[in-house]
């Protein structure tokens, strides 16, 4: 037995065909699986494969374990494209493919470049330091490139660890650094001689990472507030059927008559589904009572500028004007590449999916007295997006429906992304969805009140507003750019020089 296995070990395509595997079950880490443990060995396993092969075949040992984790990560689009946009299924998985092809390039030429740059460089090195920094690159310029795609971001599955603690400080992207890094260093367990330094380090990354959990960045601004919110549960297959919407906003309006006693009632992305303009009657008769009862509400909608045809998605305050969305939804709200894509269009058909952005200079709305950074669904994902409304804002809200990825993992990753950008700013962030996963996340990170998916349900709970700002709002990603960039300078000067 012991000889067939070195025998299937020794095979050319054994360490591809792992590290495809790998990568297909890296995303049972994340929500709703939650096995973050398995982020170690499997990371782990990709930078072993790597760590003596050329720099071509490393790269392409990198490619295949993108491929399984974004095709199995992200294969909920089925339910947008197929089973909402009627997209036939030959096309959907075409698309997911070209998807998961091109997000693979990333960790792609992370283990090139570990390679092909830093070849010179020990083992120890490489697999301590140089592997985990561009993982961390890699997933930074993903987050950019083409407007970017931060989904899945491996300090994500971590935000239940003690290496959350580091997010306050050097944001989910450094807590991607210290999760590769720990993989890393069970790599180094099982090829160094001297293991003690290694689980020092490993001891001291960990008990550093609980000890900074223990830090209060932030301090109380005001008295606690009371909150709803509402999760209608419209089925996504009938929420913009225009025999629906009556029965969608008397929906909205009936269980809001149920919460006038809180100081802020939160409605879901697009919970009216209709242009503002169109509702004049209803809004007015919401607004009176809202100024009756000496309360507020913030809900989804679209907006537009009938004179030029620009439409946005929005979220309106009653009181205080409206927020439009800055980072759209590729193929959900526009079409990147018209020219390359106007085929996909012909096969793709979902409302509302060519919308304007607006601009990143909109004022913060004021509601119950305090600033309050807003955005929409896929916004969150951007870390870049949600820190800037830090210190100004003392609550977050994200409003989103995920109903269009029903009943898979889309809206538990979605979820826990949420929860990770509530750390970094150090903020409570109050989800308002459709159908869920709506809660009220604390600026720990951690969920203080949730709703029942696919239910339709009222969600109270009391919300502390903050004031100040942790190091990372402070120096954003920044910092651990100039560190992590500077750094690997350095090594590399060091080791070709010295070639």
């Amino acid at each position: 037995m012991h000889l067939t296995f070195n025998k299937i070990i020794k095979t050319p395509y054994f360490f591809l065909v792992s590290a495809f595997i790998a990568g297909l079950l890296l995303p049972f880490a994340y929500a709703p699986y939650d096995q973050f443990w398995m982020l170690f060995p499997l990371l782990g396993w990709l930078f072993f494969l790597v760590h003596k092969q050329t720099a071509g075949r490393a790269s392409m040992l990198g490619w295949l374990f993108g491929m399984g984790w974004f095709f199995h990560g992200t294969h909920w689009i089925y339910y947008s494209l197929h089973y909402h946009g009627g997209t036939p299924l030959w096309l959907v998985i075409i698309i997911l493919a070209l998807l998961s092809a091109y997000l693979a390039i990333f960790p792609a030429l992370a283990m090139y470049g570990a390679q092909k740059l830093f070849a010179a460089s020990t083992r120890v090195v490489k697999i301590m330091f140089v592997l985990p920094a561009l993982w961390m690159l890699s997933e930074w310029l993903r987050g950019w490139l083409f407007t970017g795609f931060p989904w899945l971001q491996i300090g994500y599955t971590q935000i239940d660890t003690p290496l959350a603690g580091y997010a306050p400080l050097v944001g989910g992207l450094g807590v991607s650094y210290v999760a590769a890094l720990t993989a890393a260093l069970l790599v180094m367990l099982f090829i160094q001689s001297k293991r003690l330094p290694v689980l020092f380090t490993l001891l001291a990354i960990w008990l550093g990472g609980w000890l900074l959990m223990q830090i209060e960045w932030v301090e109380k601004n005001g008295n606690t507030l009371r909150v709803s919110l509402i999760q209608g549960n419209v089925p996504q297959q009938e929420k913009w059927e225009y025999g629906m919407r009556e029965m969608t906003m008397e929906r909205y309006r009936r269980l809001t008559e149920l919460s006038w006693q809180s100081d802020l009632i939160v409605w879901p992305e697009t919970a009216v589904p209709d242009y503002l303009h169109r509702v004049p009657d209803y809004i007015n008769n919401l607004r009176l009572r809202a100024e009756q009862e000496n309360s507020e509400v913030l809900f989804g909608i679209f907006t537009g500028n009938r004179e030029q045809r620009l439409y946005y998605n929005s979220v309106v305050s009653l009181r205080d004007g409206i927020y439009r969305k800055r980072h759209l939804v590729p193929l959900g709200e526009y079409f990147p590449f018209r020219t390359v894509m106007d085929f996909f269009r012909r096969w793709i058909n979902i409302p509302m999916s060519d919308i304007a952005s607006a601009g990143f200079d909109q004022e913060l709305v004021t509601v119950a007295g305090h600033k309050v950074g807003i955005n929409i669904c896929f916004e969150d994902a951007f870390d870049r997006d949600v820190i800037r409304d830090v210190p100004e804002a003392a609550l977050l809200v994200n409003v989103s429906n995920d109903a269009w990825f029903e009943d898979s993992i889309e809206p538990w990753q979605h979820h826990q992304i949420a929860r990770m950008r509530a750390l970094e700013a150090g903020r409570y962030l109050l989800r308002s969805t459709n159908t869920g996963v709506s809660s009220v996340i604390d600026h720990k990170g951690r969920v203080v009140a949730q709703s029942p998916q696919f239910q339709t349900h009222v969600l109270n709970a009391d919300v502390q507003p903050l004031q100040g700002r942790t190091p990372y709002a402070l120096w954003r990603n920044y910092l651990l750019m100039v560190l992590v960039l500077g750094a690997l300078v350095l090594v590399f000067r060091k080791f070709n020089k010295s070639r």
